[in-house]
């Protein structure tokens, strides 16, 4: 039954820059959330947010959050590698539950934290929130609707100079990889959503910028790719490219997708703002041609908006999730495929076999 005048009570797993920048802003904005607790490792970092955000109850300790009643729903947000056990605890707590991404840097954590979801009932959604782009929405009803035919191929490049922010995203102890984990896990996901399971991968990554900075500091330990190249087979029969990198001078890039009467085109990024193009063979002359559709992209900060009230929403109205931590898990696997390609040198089939015994 729908609540539309109760507030969810929120708590907030790890206070920093994407807490900061789009959690606590967006559930201070949100009629139907309210934030009733922050924790971080840093005692003084928790404070800060508390009092940035009028926030009542600090802690710590995320276990300390967790046993607070008036707590019904938390975002996590720390580092990636340490997301599993803040989620299985609020799982196993009740609390419903947005990670942000990637889900885990393992896929057995992955496949713990969507089992104690599912074992609890909570619901369990993802940080991506390109999810809920018009860009991305568009391509996804064009496809749906079959207006380019049987889906032949994917392209997709995805070029920027170094985007580093902290320190441990050049960390794979803490991030769990470099350019693909970090931007590459959105397209993971997006690759899943647009054209289905992708049934192998080849892949090669590679360092091209040996010094790395993080904040204007060097990180002289940096132990992560900057660089990607990979190539998909879907099991739907279409085949796929994908190159990203970091170490480029200039952004730039598009997604294109083939069909068998026509193809989509995406541009995303530039200074023009995302747009989408199609073209179809079976048109007659005077017709044929590429189309820009009108396309007014939401701001990142709606987008993010958007992601947050999916979950504050789903609870309140007892709707089901249109994007899950299985959805994350599975964009984690398809990136941790070409990892192992590129460490083998061998393509990779999917899905991967679990090494891992799911209960602990």
């Amino acid at each position: 039954m729908s609540q539309p005048h109760r507030k969810l009570g929120i708590g907030v797993i790890g206070a920093g820059g994407i807490a900061n920048g789009a959690h606590f802003p967006n559930y201070v904005r949100n009629p139907r959330a309210r934030l009733v607790a922050v924790a971080d490792i840093s005692l003084d970092v928790a404070r800060a947010a508390a009092e940035r955000w009028d926030i009542p109850h600090v802690y710590t300790d995320y276990r300390e959050l967790l046993r607070n009643p008036e707590v019904e729903a938390v975002s996590v947000t720390t580092w990636a590698g340490a997301h599993a056990d803040p989620v299985i605890a609020a799982a196993e707590a009740g609390k419903h539950i947005l990670c942000e991404k990637p889900i885990a840097i393992d896929l057995a954590d992955a496949d713990r934290m969507v089992a104690a979801a599912q074992r609890a009932g909570v619901k369990f959604t993802m940080g991506y929130q390109p999810r809920f782009s018009h860009l991305w929405n568009t391509v996804k009803r064009l496809l749906d609707e079959g207006t380019i035919g049987t889906i032949q191929a994917l392209n997709i490049v995805s070029c920027a100079p170094s985007a580093h922010r902290t320190a441990w995203f050049l960390r794979k102890s803490q991030a769990g990889g470099g350019v693909l984990m970090d931007w590459g896990i959105y397209t993971a996901f997006m690759i899943n959503w647009f054209l289905g399971p992708v049934e192998s991968v080849f892949g090669t990554y590679r360092r091209f910028r040996e010094q790395n900075f993080a904040g204007g500091q060097l990180v002289p330990d940096a132990d992560v790719e900057d660089t990607v190249a990979a190539t998909l087979q879907f099991a739907s029969g279409a085949v796929g490219t994908w190159y990203t990198t970091w170490a480029a001078t200039a952004r730039h890039g598009y997604t294109s997708i083939d069909g068998s009467v026509g193809s989509i085109l995406l541009r995303g990024g530039s200074g023009d703002g995302p747009s989408v193009f199609t073209i179809r063979w079976d048109e007659p002359d005077y017709l044929r041609g590429w189309r820009q559709l009108p396309l007014v992209e939401l701001q990142n900060s709606e987008q993010h908006y958007r992601k947050l009230d999916h979950l504050v929403s789903a609870v309140l109205d007892d709707e089901p999730l249109v994007m899950t931590g299985a959805d994350g898990r599975d964009a984690l696997e398809l990136v941790l495929s070409i990892y192992r390609s590129a460490e083998t040198g061998q393509p990779v089939r999917l899905p991967l076999v679990r090494e891992v015994a799911l209960a602990r």
